[in-house]
């Protein structure tokens, strides 16, 4: 039972997140592509990267990499947003900022998730911590 409040609350905080980055970055006008999913997609997969390899040197009880991972993470960063947004650039015929954006959020998520994973690394290889 206590995964499931795990998740819920993760879930819940990484979704008034979201809320609060697209907000801030003006995703409601489609003026050249939407920079706020981008935004919580490339924070989300920093943030996924540097959990991955944080979990990987650590004992972290299950419960809070579910409140993390599949709760906050969940809720923060979006596929749906992310498909309805090209959708909406794709009937405004927006191809070119349609590609663009598919583009960035592909490449630059995947460089985001290396770049969390490496910062970890590094991080603990100063601290001398394995």
């Amino acid at each position: 039972m206590l995964k499931y409040i795990c998740i819920f609350l993760g879930g819940g905080a990484g979704a008034v997140c979201r809320y609060l980055v697209t907000v801030a970055m003006g995703h409601f006008s489609y003026t050249s592509f939407p920079p706020g999913t981008l935004t919580v997609n490339l924070i989300g997969s920093l943030i996924i990267g540097a959990l991955f390899e944080f979990f990987n040197r650590f004992v972290v009880p299950p419960e809070i990499r579910l409140l993390l991972t599949t709760g906050f993470l969940g809720g923060f960063t979006t596929f749906s947003s992310f498909a309805l947004d090209n959708t909406v650039l794709y009937e405004q015929s927006k191809y070119f900022s349609l590609f663009q954006d598919m583009l960035i959020h592909n490449i630059a998520g995947l460089i985001c998730t290396i770049a969390g994973i490496m910062a970890v690394k590094i991080l603990f290889k100063k601290l001398s911590v394995s």
